[in-house]
């Protein structure tokens, strides 16, 4: 995405707002009835579609009939590209594409693809009924067991209580389980050893299968955009002044009438951390010389540590089992049972609910439990979730996917969802993300609800059961009544009558962990952290898109000058053009004070701080905004398990994936000119 995104980044635009919201509304929205041809490819028999491969049996070609006239579509199959198709222009564009002697392979119909789709599930489904296998590939998440012996593939969305999911597959596994001669049908799908493409009926529309070359591609079928034919109408001034009344409405002056004092304090902090922030950039000095080798010196003391980390923060210290759910896979999945299974309360705060057809599914979810008499309360900054409707995500959709025009309207109608709506007040958010089921389980990080978290980026959340669920119940509490109609009043009456923190005692495992907080009124989270670097002596291990704050890598280069092993994950490619820049210009710095830089493939939206062994996990980034002024909840945590799980399964992982930026970058005096305007302009945002 550019630099406009509608990731959690959005409201950091500070500069540009209204221009945002003005190349925004240019973006091409669907009407209500796009009318896709990919509902006519699912009704596609076989012998309305030509599938060829080309000699090396690394392109496919297309050719099916849309909306009454020739449609051609490819794609590549080799291992490392996305498995979408493209559309292209004519026949003679397809036939480029395959080169010479392509060959024609067989085409299936949805029949016959259900019938194979319950081949495979009988392969993976637990031979007790009652159990099930979760299948995470396709686009799809879907249960495989056993009904009256046979095999069934449900999607988890429809899953029962009775139903238990004991494992999961990834498409890797699931593809050598395709490939492994189990002597049903699966083993020659149609009789053929080779290439056959089958149609599903459903999204995504095409399954290619090669048991000889080992490959298995979804296809979904591209929107009609795509396809160069006229077959649809846009429109999106709409959706642009709707994103503008939120904005200028419901954030500020309705925010002022219901909350004149936080709404105030947010604008006081907001301009004075602005005027700090530029007269920091200003006097900061950072070390002289080369930085001198790696120390050896034993890790800070961590009772030592708590003692200082105690008196900065204004929460008292709590306890709770922690597990890391790392990427889309292990947390969605693992959240939808919850809220499946939840008996008495959904709490969910957010700072974006997308508008795309997986948080369309989570929607729904949420909107059947509430009316199955289960309290759904959801937390959402209305600016930001619009602004994000307004740019589709990576992955393939649906082609004929509508979205809602308003997330929290459609969560609302015909529900018993209660949805209140955070205000962007003075370009200041609420951007935490905490969801609590039943007071027993909670979960914080740096997810939202879309289908970017779900598949598109590398994100972390961190599940939480024990005494800190409370507190987290207690801070949800607290924001859902300053976010209702009563604003000010209502929050100083619940401050005036708070309810128990306690949660009974704390479970097996459970280990001790510090909450702490950006606000208005508490910069805990930087000051925790600017304290542990200069407090640590042997690393400082960093994951984070966003890094911006002077103050912050002033203290970094500090620590690497004192030999700190000083290291910082990047992604390669950031969702947000300001950061992208200033990234970019940061790391001549970083380098020359020995800073090691890696850069991580794709989008990775991590918020993970590691300072020799007491790690800092959250929503919060390194950049003025979460570390200063938006509202941020983060925990600190010095268990050696956790510390040893970050170590293994973040930390060292992204490292070896990512790109290591070695020697010295060559920047001429123009760059160096240039690079400082921008790393002026990102440390405001």
């Amino acid at each position: 995405m550019g630099a406009l995104t509608t990731s959690c980044r959005w409201c950091y635009q500070a500069g540009f707002f209204i221009a945002a919201l003005g190349l925004a509304s240019c973006r091409l929205l669907p009407p209500h009835d796009p009318g896709s041809g990919a509902r006519q490819v699912r009704q596609c028999v076989e012998h309305s579609v030509r599938a060829q491969v080309s000699a090396d049996g690394r392109r496919l070609g297309l050719r099916f009939l849309l909306k009454g006239r020739d449609a051609f579509a490819s794609t590549t199959l080799a291992d490392s590209s996305p498995a979408g198709l493209a559309f292209q222009a004519d026949a003679a564009t397809t036939a480029a594409f395959l080169g010479k002697a392509p060959r024609t392979i067989p085409v299936f119909n949805s029949r016959y693809w259900r019938f194979l789709a319950d081949t495979l599930a009988l392969r993976l489904a637990p031979a007790d009924p009652a159990q099930g296998c979760l299948i995470l590939a396709g686009g799809r998440e879907l249960i495989a067991h056993r009904v009256n012996g046979k095999g069934v593939l449900t999607p988890l969305d429809q899953r029962t209580r009775a139903l238990k999911i004991v494992r999961s597959i990834k498409a890797a596994a699931l593809a050598e389980e395709v490939f492994r001669s189990r002597g049903d049908a699966l083993d020659l799908p149609g009789g053929q050893k080779g290439p056959v493409l089958l149609l599903t009926g459903t999204f995504p529309e095409l399954v290619y299968l090669d048991h000889a070359g080992h490959q298995l591609r979804f296809l979904p079928v591209p929107p009609e955009a795509e396809t160069g034919l006229p077959l649809t109408t846009w429109t999106g001034g709409g959706h642009f002044m709707r994103q503008l009344s939120s904005f200028v409405w419901n954030s500020h002056i309705a925010a002022l009438l219901k909350s004149p004092f936080s709404t105030s304090a947010r604008f006081i902090a907001s301009g004075t951390s602005i005027a700090t922030t530029g007269v920091g950039q200003l006097f900061s000095r950072l070390p002289e010389g080369p930085p001198p080798p790696l120390g050896n010196a034993p890790e800070m003391d961590p009772a030592a540590w708590q003692e200082t980390l105690s008196r900065i923060a204004s929460a008292p210290l709590s306890s709770a089992t922690l597990k890391l759910r790392l990427g889309g896979d292990e947390f969605f999945p693992d959240f939808i049972q919850a809220v499946q299974d939840a008996r008495h309360s959904v709490d969910v705060q957010l700072y974006i609910f997308d508008n795309d057809d997986y948080a369309a599914g989570l929607a729904d979810l949420f909107r059947k439990r509430s009316r199955e008499g289960i309290q759904v309360r959801i937390l959402v900054d209305e600016a930001a979730s619009l602004a994000a409707a307004a740019n589709p995500p990576d992955s393939p959709m649906p082609a004929d996917y509508v979205p809602p025009d308003n997330m929290p309207d459609y969560l609302e109608h015909g529900s018993k969802v209660q949805v209140r709506r955070m205000p962007m007040s003075g370009l200041t958010a609420s951007h935490t993300k905490i969801i609590s089921i039943d007071g027993q389980t909670a979960w914080l990080g740096g997810m939202n609800i879309g289908q970017e978290y779900r598949y598109d980026w590398h994100d972390l959340m961190i599940e939480v059961r024990g005494p800190l669920v409370a507190w987290i119940s207690q801070d949800f509490n607290k924001a859902w009544a300053r976010h209702g109609w009563a604003g000010d009043l209502a929050l100083a009456r619940h401050l005036l009558n708070p309810t128990s923190r306690a949660a009974g005692d704390a479970p097996p495992g459970a280990v001790p962990v510090q909450p702490l907080y950006t606000s208005a009124w508490h910069h805990e989270i930087v000051q925790a952290q600017l304290a542990a670097l200069r407090r640590c002596q042997r690393s400082v291990w960093l994951e984070n898109a966003y890094l911006s704050d002077d103050a912050f890598i002033t203290e970094l280069v500090r620590a690497r000058h004192r030999g700190v092993d000083v290291r910082i994950i990047m992604p390669a490619a950031n969702d947000n053009g300001v950061m992208a820049a200033n990234n970019r210009a940061l790391i001549p710095i970083l380098r020359r004070h020995g800073i090691r830089v890696f850069l991580l493939p794709g989008m990775s939206h991590v918020k993970a701080a590691l300072y020799d062994g007491w790690a800092c996990l959250g929503s919060a980034n390194f950049d003025r905004l979460s570390l200063r002024v938006n509202n941020e909840f983060s925990i600190g945590c010095s268990d050696p398990a956790l510390i040893r799980d970050l170590r293994q399964r973040l930390f060292t992982p992204d490292f070896q994936r990512s790109q290591e930026i070695t020697g010295q970058p060559l920047v001429s005096s123009g760059d160096e000119v240039l690079n400082a305007l921008i790393r002026g302009l990102a440390g405001q945002l």
